[in-house]
């Protein structure tokens, strides 16, 4: 099989590949649109986020120490895979 053979095969078959999808798709579209979104103000997201309570204060910072005192390990361990 040559090489334009082999192309034209490729092409015929994403051609019937798209060609299957739009027959076979059963014409349902989403109703939702970007328009439906309701836009917030920035300034009261901004509020709204600086008021969220955090959760697992001390474990985040245990894992945040965690990873960065295991990070030379991991550095290291890294540039030595075979």
């Amino acid at each position: 099989m040559d090489f334009n053979a082999v192309e034209e095969e490729e092409f015929g078959f994403s051609r019937n590949y798209f060609l299957a999808k739009e027959v076979g798709s059963s014409g349902k579209k989403s109703a939702r649109k970007l328009s439906d979104i309701n836009v917030v103000d920035e300034q009261k997201l901004r509020e709204a986020s600086a008021n969220i309570e955090q959760k697992h204060q001390n474990d985040v910072a245990g894992l945040i120490n965690s990873c960065k005192s295991l990070y030379p390990k991991w550095v290291f361990d890294l540039r030595h895979l075979d």
